[in-house]
């Protein structure tokens, strides 16, 4: 009974799909701008949880896009890191633009 159920499941874990080749169509007919866009959702899904296939999916995309020429790798770092402390507080920091507001003077 116990080596069936060994092999049921081994069998259901066993994949013979082609991640890489199914992400290289995915990503070949794109250019550099949605590849970036494709990336930054890509590395967004990754940090939620999902099934090992779909982790899988994610992962070659992700790989691929990282092989591809003629991409930026400081921009992809970027995608991957987010912004650094220092950008975050000064785009919606407490003294972001005006402070007080302009009244006319009558």
């Amino acid at each position: 009974m116990s080596k069936e159920t060994y092999t049921r499941r081994q069998a259901r874990d066993y994949d013979e799909r082609n991640y890489h080749g199914d992400a290289m169509n995915l990503v070949k007919g794109l250019d550099k701008f949605q590849m970036y866009e494709l990336y930054e959702i890509v590395i967004e899904k990754l940090n939620y949880g999902s099934t090992m296939k779909r982790e899988k999916e994610l992962l070659a995309v992700k790989k691929v896009i990282e092989s591809t020429k003629g991409l930026d790798p400081q921009r992809l770092y970027r995608a991957r890191q987010g912004r650094s402390d220092m950008a975050k507080e000064g785009a919606r920091g407490e003294k972001a633009g005006r402070t007080t507001v302009h009244r006319k003077k009558v």
